[in-house]
């Protein structure tokens, strides 16, 4: 990661953090009957995520050199991620006990309080969007539209399902049809909300679209890249169905599309978001 990116992204963390720390205690006085949900709630929040799709937020509207309120919205798409997380850890989903090397939500707090905690996300980011965007309802509305479509049956859910259900005789086509729901459509999200609260332009929002998808797949490329070596191929995997040569040069082509699709917003600063397509691409971890 450049130097530049690098200060982009820890700048942004600190005051991610402290704007999510703050509304969660403002929730949780509202109702302190229930004190095991807003333990179970932080207890998955601060458990040293990267922040990934808020940060794609903020550099969307870093690229417009503009002062906008896009925390509520960043911090909707990551309780939808970390809802995502907490119901994927549970027995009836994989099944794991730990998460970032620490015991996973069920394993603390019981499988009924976890899937509550996650139902409690998922309700709350809707709702965050709702009232931190009241002022402007055409916005409120939008991004409301926009985030319950990519994380429900049209995306993640329906992402997750196609995941769980897969075969071995999985085709290439079903396999990044399956990536681009689970992974990408949140990804795509986090960007587009970003746009929308600039208020982008058709063409400007189309590209950002194009730049989404193609940047949510290379990350999967790239984590498959590796993970190859390391343990045994899952079946679901762009190595087990293309090779590490073939695979390498799908993450080429997806990058390409990326900056392809960046190169169209020149009068928008748009180097953090080809800087992170790149540190992608040469990471090692």
């Amino acid at each position: 990661m450049t130097p530049a990116l690098l200060q982009l992204q820890t700048q942004f963390i600190a005051e991610f953090d402290q704007y999510a720390a703050n509304s969660l205690k403002q929730l949780s006085l509202k109702l302190p009957e229930v004190k095991v949900l807003w333990e179970s709630l932080n207890y998955s929040f601060e458990s040293g995520g990267k922040r990934f799709r808020p940060f794609l937020t903020s550099l969307v509207v870093n690229a417009y050199s503009q002062s906008q309120n896009y925390l509520p919205f960043a911090l909707a798409t990551e309780m939808i991620h970390t809802y995502s997380l907490i119901h994927d850890d549970l027995p009836c989903m994989d099944n794991d006990d730990f998460r970032r090397g620490k015991p996973t939500n069920h394993k603390v707090f019981g499988e009924d309080i976890a899937l509550l905690a996650g139902d409690a996300f998922l309700t709350q980011s809707l709702s965050l969007l709702a009232h931190e965007y009241a002022e402007n309802p055409k916005l409120a509305v939008d991004l409301i539209k926009l985030l319950s479509t990519k994380a429900g049956a049209l995306g993640m859910i329906g992402g997750q399902v196609l995941d769980m259900k897969s075969t071995a005789d999985i085709t290439l086509s079903q396999l990044e049809l399956m990536h681009r729901l689970k992974t990408g459509a949140l990804i795509e999200a986090s960007v587009m909300g970003g746009a929308f609260i600039c208020e982008a332009t058709a063409e400007e929002a189309d590209a950002f679209a194009n730049y989404a998808q193609a940047t949510g797949l290379a990350f999967q490329i790239k984590d498959d890249i590796l993970d190859a070596g390391e343990k045994d191929q899952d079946f679901k995997s762009f190595i087990n169905l293309l090779g590490m040569d073939k695979t390498k040069a799908e993450l080429q082509k997806q990058v390409d599309i990326s900056l392809q699709a960046l190169s169209t917003l020149e009068h928008l600063n748009t180097q953090p978001l080809k800087d992170l397509v790149i540190y992608n691409q040469t990471r090692n971890k």
